[in-house]
Order: structure tokens, then sequence, then C-alpha cells
């Protein structure tokens, strides 16, 4: 173990052995005279095979000289630290690369080293919000069981980001166009949930670019749960006004009721001069939430007894089927892990649009 412990400390100074050439020559050359030696027994000790040199004992004694003449009772004690603080010196080593790999695989998967709380990862996507979860554990095992299930689940997720993703594959059964569908353009899905704010920035993107004029592009809304409960206020039951519409077809209306539903969540102001989007998520209450959208309904057209017809509907098994549905399509069919997520010219692309 001291041998494993020498090489890695070793292996780190030796990295600043041109700089302490500058300085004093002696010590660097020893340094690197140290370091060779520690190679040979690392590669022998690695490979189960006798380290035939006198490496460890070289270590030992440089430490301990100064002590045997002084102190010879702390010899024995002090050998025995050494021991020990090689194995933390190992353990540490050989955790931190495992976490450094994790972290890589990570972000090739997902685009952040951890997909549970991306804000602590320094490197990555953080234009996205993230559908993991927070796992609770009893003991030890259970948590790094789970833990290296996760660096299988990530290379899981490695492939499917190079393989061709067709919308048409995925599209909800009850599907609403952002325009009239047009067999001349190509179809795109988009899976967003109404309280998050990337969703709204990627909406607005998406506007800006032509997206919607470019492409037949498809609604799948979609609200966040971690742990039993939604990540955002009030997103559920937008969520299922946004279906419960689609039932109750508007005539006449230059776009579908779900999507005018999206602009005006995403773009437009609330009474308190800040984005619609943004009240709901932290002000509204249920019921000052359903209010208000049944007056949006009322502004795009629905008459009085259609609102109450579509309020009725919000809260039916019917609704919730559907929204259970359109849960299996994303998280057992396409299996995302960032919201919003878009498919459109064979690419599943995630996060926030960008041209």
């Amino acid at each position: 173990m001291v041998c494993i412990a020498a090489f890695i400390l070793l292996a780190v100074c030796v990295l600043a052995v041109p700089v302490i050439r500058l300085f004093n020559k002696p010590v660097a050359d020893s340094i690197w005279k140290m370091f060779k030696k520690s190679i040979y027994c690392f590669t022998h000790r690695v490979t189960f095979r006798k380290c035939d040199s006198t490496f460890k004992s070289d270590i030992k004694n440089s430490i301990l000289r100064r002590v045997v003449i002084k102190h010879p009772d702390w010899v024995k004690p002090l050998s025995i630290l050494i021991e020990v603080l090689s194995v933390l010196i190992i353990v540490v080593t050989v955790w931190s690369l495992l976490v450094a790999f994790k972290a890589a695989v990570s972000l090739t998967a997902y685009g952040t080293c951890d997909p549970v709380t991306p804000e602590a990862c320094a490197v990555g996507d953080a234009e996205a919000c993230y559908t993991g979860e927070a796992k609770q554990f009893d003991n030890p095992v259970d948590w790094t069981i789970n833990w290296f299930a996760e660096i299988g689940e990530a290379f899981v997720a490695i492939p499917p980001k190079f393989t061709h993703w067709e919308a048409k594959d995925y599209l909800p059964e009850n599907v609403s166009y952002y325009n009239e569908f047009d067999n001349n353009k190509p179809t795109a899905l988009d899976i967003f949930d109404p309280g998050c704010k990337w969703c709204r920035e990627s909406f607005k993107a998406q506007s800006t670019a032509g997206f919607f004029d470019q492409n037949n592009v498809a609604l799948l809304p979609y609200s966040i749960q971690q742990n039993g409960e939604y990540q955002f206020k009030n997103s559920d039951l937008v969520v299922r006004y946004l279906e419960a519409v689609k039932l109750i077809p508007l005539d006449n209306a230059q776009r579908p009721p779900e999507w005018q539903i999206v602009e005006r969540l995403f773009t437009t102001n609330s009474p308190r001069q800040i984005v619609w989007q943004e009240d709901f998520n932290n002000y509204y209450s249920d019921g000052e939430a359903r209010e208000i959208l049944n007056d949006w309904l009322k502004d795009f057209g629905y008459s009085a007894a259609d609102v109450k017809k579509i309020t009725s509907l919000v809260d039916s098994p019917e609704i919730r089927a559907t929204i259970d549905k359109n849960r299996e399509i994303v998280e057992n069919q396409i299996k995302i892990v960032k919201i919003p997520t878009m498919i459109y010219d064979g690419v599943r692309h995630e996060g926030l649009f960008k041209q």
C-alpha cells in the first residue's frame, strides 16, 4: 500500500518538477529518481507481483529516520500510521477517479455531470429543466448500489443521442399543431413543461427563428414530477387545460386554443407586469389559476357553456388517462432527462432551442 500511495503522491509532485528544477535542481532530480522507482514498484503491485526493490523501505526510512534517534518508541505506531494513511490515499484516489469517470459519462449522456442537481455541475448545459430526482436510502449499501447503477443508466442513455429520431413516431393520440398541417413541411415535436422557464425561452427562440412556420410543430405538454410532487406550481393544471381544450375545438380560430394558452403564458405579462408563467409558478392558488385560464378561454372565443364543459373535463378521468399516455411516451419511449426536448431533422434536441 505504501508503494501505491507513494506513486500517487509522487505522480502529483512530478508535475511540478520543471518549476522546482529552476530553483533547486538536486531536489527535482531526487523527486524524479524516486518517481521512477515508484513506477517499478507500482506496476508490480497492481499486477499482484512481488516488488523486489527496497522502495517501500526507502520511503519509510526517509520518514522515520528523524524520529528513531530521539523517540525510538514512536517508530512502530508511526509505521502503522504510514500504512493507514497509505490506504486512505489509495481509497480517496480511486474514489476521485470513479467520480470523475461518472461525471464524464453523465456529461456525455445528459449534458451535465449531475442530472439530479445540475446547478452543482460547473460544466455542461444548464439551459434546461431536469427530470431527475434525488433518492433517499436507509443504508450505505443501497446508496452504493444506486450510485453505480446511475453510471449504467448514463451509458444506456448515450446511444440514443446518436440514433435517428422521427417526430411522427412519438406523436400523442390527440395531436395538435401550431399551424394548420402542411404535407410539404416536416413534422417536429415539442415536449415542454408549462412551468419551466427554459421551455418559455425555447418557445420564444423558436418563434423568432421561424421554426413554427418551417415545420408542422406538434405539442406534447408534460409536467415534471420529483419525489411525488410537481416541480412547478400549477404546471399539472395547465397541462390538463391544454388537453381539455383539444376536445372542444374552437371554430374559426387562427390557432388552436391550446397553443394560444401556451403563447399567452410564455410571451405576455400579467397585471403584475411579469410574464404570466412566473405568476402561475409563484403566486396563484389552484382556484385563482383556474379563474384566469377560464377568462383566457373566453378571450379566445369560447362561450360560457363551452368553458363550463372544459372545466368539467379538466378534472375528468378521460383527461387524466390522456396525460398518463403522454407520460408513457415521454418517460418510457423517448426517455427524456431534460425539458424542453424537441424532435426534428431526425435528431432529439434537448434543452434550449438554438438555431
